[in-house]
C-alpha cells in the first residue's frame, strides 16, 4: 500500500506552483486532494493539467475568509468521502507590507487559516486522526526592514499552529508550520539576474528551493511518519537562517 493511499487532503490558499507540487506528490502516493482557492479560472486550470497527469484531484473555490462558506465546503467533502485526512493552508501571501494591506493581509494569511482549522478539525476529531500544516514565511521568524505588517502575520499564523497543536495533539491530530525561503516563483523571478545572484549568495546552499522542496516538507509532516512532530516550525531555506 503507498503511503497516503485514500487519504483525503485538502490544499488551501494557493493555486500556485507549490500547490501543483504537492499536489501531484500526494497524488502519486494515492491521495485524494481537493483544491481551495478563491481564483477559479486558475484552480480550475491547475486541476485539469494535473488530472491529464493521471492525479485525483478536484477544485472547490473557497474563500477561506468567509468562516460559513469555509464550513460548508469542509462538510460537502467529509459528506462524500467520510474523512478528512490532511490539511494544508498553503496561503504564503507577497503582498508588499504597507498600512492599506494590514486588513488584506490578516483577512488572507492570518483569518483565512484559522478559517481552515476551524471547519476541518471538527471532521478530523471524528475519526481521531489528523495533520495540519500552516505556511509561514522567513519573516515570521525574523523582521526586516519595512515589513512590521508581513512579519507579524506570519508570526501570528505560528501562534495559531502552536495554539492549535496544544488542543488537538492529544486527539492524534498534529499541526506543525513550515516556514520557507527563497523558493523559485513568479514573486522571486521578477528581480533582476543581479538580485537573484546576490540572493544565491547569502544563502548557505547556493541555490534558490523549489516547490518540490515545499512538497516535500508537506508531504513528510503529513506522514505517520512525523506522528510525534507537533507544534513546531520547519525552516526550508537552504541554511538562509543559520
Amino acid at each position: 500500500m503507498r503511503k497516503s493511499e485514500n487519504k483525503i487532503v485538502i490544499i488551501s490558499g494557493g493555486a500556485d506552483s507549490i500547490a501543483t507540487a504537492s499536489i501531484n506528490k500526494f497524488c502519486k502516493s494515492g491521495a485524494k486532494v481537493i483544491l481551495w482557492d478563491t481564483d477559479e479560472q486558475k484552480g480550475k486550470i491547475v486541476v485539469a493539467n494535473l488530472k491529464a497527469q493521471k492525479c485525483t484531484v478536484d477544485f472547490q473555490k473557497v474563500d477561506n475568509t468567509n468562516l460559513e462558506e469555509t464550513e460548508k465546503r469542509a462538510k460537502e467533502i467529509y459528506e462524500k468521502y467520510q474523512r478528512i485526512d490532511i490539511l494544508i493552508n498553503n496561503a504564503a501571501s507577497s503582498i508588499d507590507a504597507g498600512e492599506s494591506d494590514w486588513s488584506k493581509l490578516i483577512d488572507k494569511s492570518l483569518s483565512g487559516v484559522m478559517n481552515c482549522i476551524k471547519a476541518v478539525s471538527p471532521y478530523m476529531l471524528l475519526n481521531n486522526y489528523g495533520r495540519i500544516i500552516n505556511t509561514t514565511a522567513l519573516l515570521g521568524l525574523y523582521g526586516d526592514v519595512n515589513q512590521a505588517n508581513y512579519s507579524a502575520v506570519k508570526n501570528g499564523v505560528i501562534g495559531i499552529s502552536k495554539l492549535w497543536a496544544l488542543e488537538l495533539s492529544k486527539h492524534n491530530i498534529t499541526v506543525n508550520t513550515i516556514a520557507p525561503g527563497y523558493i523559485d516563483s513568479e514573486y522571486i523571478n521578477k528581480n533582476t539576474a543581479m538580485v537573484i545572484k546576490s540572493i544565491k549568495e547569502k544563502i548557505p546552499a547556493r541555490k534558490i528551493g523549489t516547490a518540490e522542496d515545499i512538497a516535500n516538507a508537506y508531504f513528510f509532516l503529513a506522514s505517520d511518519e512525523a506522528n510525534y512532530i507537533t507544534g513546531t516550525v520547519l525552516n526550508i531555506d537552504g541554511g538562509y537562517c543559520v
